[in-house]
């Protein structure tokens, strides 16, 4: 068994960020956001099928940077 872990840094747009943040004051969902997570992730599964691992176990962590841009955190054990 194996350690594996697989981190991807996302940086805003600064016009949909101004989109998301009109979006905010009216209580709308985040969508700029939730694609640019859900990019993310597919890019990591993407990376994941392409190196044909098998993994045990698995954990995303997502944490905000500075000024709308985020790292999407993979780990877990490999089989």
């Amino acid at each position: 068994m194996a350690k594996i872990h697989i981190t991807k840094v996302l940086t805003r747009n600064f016009m949909a960020d101004f989109v998301s943040r009109f979006q905010n004051l009216i209580g709308s969902n985040l969508t700029y956001y939730e694609r640019m997570i859900n990019k993310g992730i597919d890019d990591i599964e993407n990376e994941i099928s392409l190196s044909d691992v098998k993994i045990k176990w698995y954990r995303y962590e997502i944490s905000q940077l500075t000024n709308g841009a985020m790292v999407i955190i993979f780990y877990g054990e490999t089989i």
